[in-house]
């Protein structure tokens, strides 16, 4: 994922940390990282060529001259440097790094899931789709995969540029989600949820459009993978509601359109539009052609 000084990842840094914390690895004096010798049996002779073969033919520069081939070859991932002008000196580069940062416009609303994914596969869509407030509607906001629960992922959000807020009040208690086993048994939670939870958060709904007119663009965070047909899309759908009763004028409800971050081949980020008649959104959005 992009980060201070090109690309990073949380999960390795959380993989290290266990392997040393084992005593499988240690630091060397001169900042690199050697395995143990209770770490050896686990290095068999076939991972041992490979692990050379790619340290020594595939990337065979070292120092300066590999950092500067990762920025020319993956620009997207260093969109956030804060060493760009030191790796490049000429403004082509910079320009080229800078033109790879995705484009946006017009004030979304997201839903996305973190089912069967990474921490930094998270946070790249979150990145990527241009998400500048993620909020966690998560009753209790704790989870055994690293950088999931709430504290870590608070943390990792703010280090990469975005604020994290926990809406517990829009989230399902857990105990009324034991013994789903059918797409009729979420189908009447979910009802549940729109008949009796939805009303009495109202508070809460109407201060998501106040934070989508501070933010622009927010994403709506729960642990399953099909996030848009959980909490988040019948908070969505509460909140368009209400500005369509309301008819007042007012942008607060206005989002330009409401999509799902999902994943789609190998982690590559897509963004899927879910009901199309929510797509129009509201009239009081204007000068804004897409996201």
């Amino acid at each position: 994922m992009p980060y201070r000084f090109g690309c990073f990842s949380f999960q390795s840094c959380a993989d290290r940390a266990v392997l040393e914390h084992k005593g499988l690895l240690y630091e060397c004096a001169d900042s690199s990282w050697q395995l143990t010798p209770k770490a050896q049996p686990y290095l068999d002779a076939r991972r041992k060529t490979e692990l050379t073969h790619f340290a020594s033919r595939m990337v065979p520069e070292r120092g300066n001259d590999l950092v500067r081939l990762l920025y020319r070859l993956h620009p997207y991932y260093v969109i956030k440097s804060e060493i760009l002008d030191r790796v490049f000196s000429d403004k082509a580069h910079q320009k080229a790094i800078r033109d790879a940062c995705p484009a946006h416009s017009g004030q979304a609303l997201f839903t996305i899931g973190y089912e069967g994914d990474s921490v930094d596969g998270r946070l790249e869509r979150l990145i990527r789709h241009g998400v500048k407030l993620l909020c966690d509607v998560r009753r209790n906001p704790l989870s055994r995969k690293t950088g999931f629960s709430k504290g870590p992922l608070s943390s990792y959000c703010a280090k990469v540029g975005i604020e994290y807020r926990h809406l517990p009040e829009l989230g399902i208690p857990g105990q009324r989600r034991q013994e789903l086993n059918t797409l009729a048994d979420y189908q009447a939670l979910f009802a549940d949820c729109r008949r009796e939870d939805l009303p009495k958060a109202k508070p809460v709904i109407e201060e998501l459009g106040t934070l989508l007119k501070q933010y622009d663009r927010i994403a709506l965070t729960v642990a399953q993978r099909d996030a848009a047909r959980g909490e988040p899309h019948q908070i969505a759908r509460a909140a368009r509601a209400l500005h369509q009763a309301a008819r007042s004028g007012s942008d607060v409800f206005g989002f330009h359109l409401f999509k799902a971050i999902t994943t789609r081949g190998a982690g590559a980020p897509e963004s899927v539009r879910l009901v199309p008649d929510e797509v129009q959104a509201s009239r009081s959005i204007k000068g804004h052609a897409g996201a």
